[in-house]
């Protein structure tokens, strides 16, 4: 192991939390010993209502905010040459609109930021 990686692995352990002596709680301060299995109706049945961890657990999970950049991961995209036909010249100062000899290749992504069907 290098220095650094010793040096970053000790200021790790220095903002590093102990938690051991801490007992796990709901959201109401009840303790709770079990937090990795769920009550089930039978060995592979499905999950009880009167587990409440569990519900709780689901819900907190169901409500996280989701963040905004995730609507735009539905979109499309074109790729190719573009090439302007006549001196922009008069217009911009941008160099690829200016010399119609010369050919720029364009990237352009096109998101569905507006939504689904329903969403207003």
């Amino acid at each position: 192991m290098t220095e650094s990686n010793n040096k970053k692995l000790e200021q790790l352990e220095e903002q590093k939390k102990n938690n051991d002596n801490q007992a796990i709680t709901t959201n109401h301060g009840v303790k709770v010993s079990e937090d990795e299995n769920s009550l089930t109706a039978g060995d592979r049945g499905p999950t009880l209502l009167e587990d409440f961890h569990f519900r709780e657990k689901m819900m907190h999970f169901d409500h996280e905010r989701i963040p905004e950049r995730v609507v735009h991961a539905r979109g499309f995209g074109a790729h190719g040459e573009f090439k302007v036909y006549e001196d922009m010249s008069e217009y911009t100062q941008a160099d690829f609109l200016t010399h119609p000899e010369k050919t720029t290749p364009v990237f352009v992504r096109f998101s569905t930021v507006q939504g689904s069907k329903g969403i207003s």
